[in-house]
């Protein structure tokens, strides 16, 4: 049985990625692993305020079998296993090695929950986790309800990896019984065919024709302004969930994320969903 991990720092949001890893995981049919790196660090967790249990036992073991019984109230999974593993050093590189080891085909966390108190993705630890991470990352940045039906928008823009990807959340998207949004983003360049866009979108939405996901759309805006245009849509269209492409890389000057979902990200109130570049060629993890 596969596994999902749930990064935890004890932190507000970090407790939300926990319901959040639970229900994807009860989607999914998988195992749940919460994990927590030991960095010298004290914590004091809004949940163990007021909480008689903690006044004796303050200390990180206590904080994560708290966390490992709340997430065994919604998961329900037969035959599966909640569980929690404690390491010691970098963060990223140690949910990473952790990631690599358990095999695990889902990363969720909180961007407060790994980062700590960074307003924005750039230079945090949840950023480096998305772009180290050996799978697809679901990245929180507020407590949105995730026991509802999700809507996973994919912006496609003029990039081929925009499109290397829709398998992959295709798949994702059908395991939890999401809809799928599919929104062509058009942007400011010198050099563009005219069509080009919509005929992407229309490759999409032959392929998802194909593989019989009914529940999908296919939108064109006009991005030209920015991803606050695409976010404005989002949110009007109810989307929870946005998907964006990674790029996997060796060289640390390089953009981990393309242009415009590098700023997307950055933006974004609504949890995103991180493939992995090499994920997308022709890899589908969810059946």
């Amino acid at each position: 049985m596969k596994r999902i991990m749930v990064a935890v720092d004890f932190s507000d949001i970090s407790v939300f990625a926990v319901d959040v890893a639970a229900h994807v995981a009860n989607s999914l049919k998988t195992k749940l692993r919460l994990v927590h790196v030991r960095t010298g660090k004290q914590y004091f967790p809004e949940f163990a305020k007021n909480n008689p249990q903690f006044s004796i036992e303050d200390n990180d073991v206590s904080y994560m079998e708290f966390l490992v019984n709340r997430a065994k109230r919604i998961y329900k999974v037969e035959s599966g296993e909640v569980d929690y593993k404690f390491r010691q050093g970098n963060v990223v590189k140690e949910i990473t090695n952790q990631a690599h080891y358990d095999d695990s085909i889902v990363i969720v966390c909180g961007t407060h929950g790994v980062s700590g108190f960074e307003d924005r993705w750039i230079g945090s630890n949840a950023y480096r986790l998305v772009s180290s991470a050996p799978c697809p990352v679901i990245a929180i940045r507020k407590e949105i309800p995730f026991d509802v039906r999700q809507k996973i928008l994919i912006p496609i823009d003029y990039e081929r990896v925009s499109r290397r990807i829709v398998p992959h959340v295709a798949g994702f998207a059908k395991a939890i019984n999401a809809q799928i949004l599919v929104v062509g983003v058009g942007q400011k360049k010198r050099w563009v065919i005219p069509g080009q866009l919509s005929a992407f979108v229309h490759q999409v939405d032959r392929f998802l024709r194909r593989k019989n996901f009914m529940e999908y759309e296919t939108a064109m805006i006009d991005g030209t302004e920015g991803p606050r245009q695409l976010l404005d849509f989002a949110k009007a269209h109810d989307v929870t969930m946005i998907a964006l492409p990674v790029r996997k890389t060796g060289n640390p000057f390089t953009m981990v994320f393309f242009p415009f979902a590098n700023e997307l990200l950055n933006m974004s109130d609504l949890p995103v969903i991180a493939v992995p570049e090499y994920d997308s060629q022709g890899l589908v993890l969810y059946k």
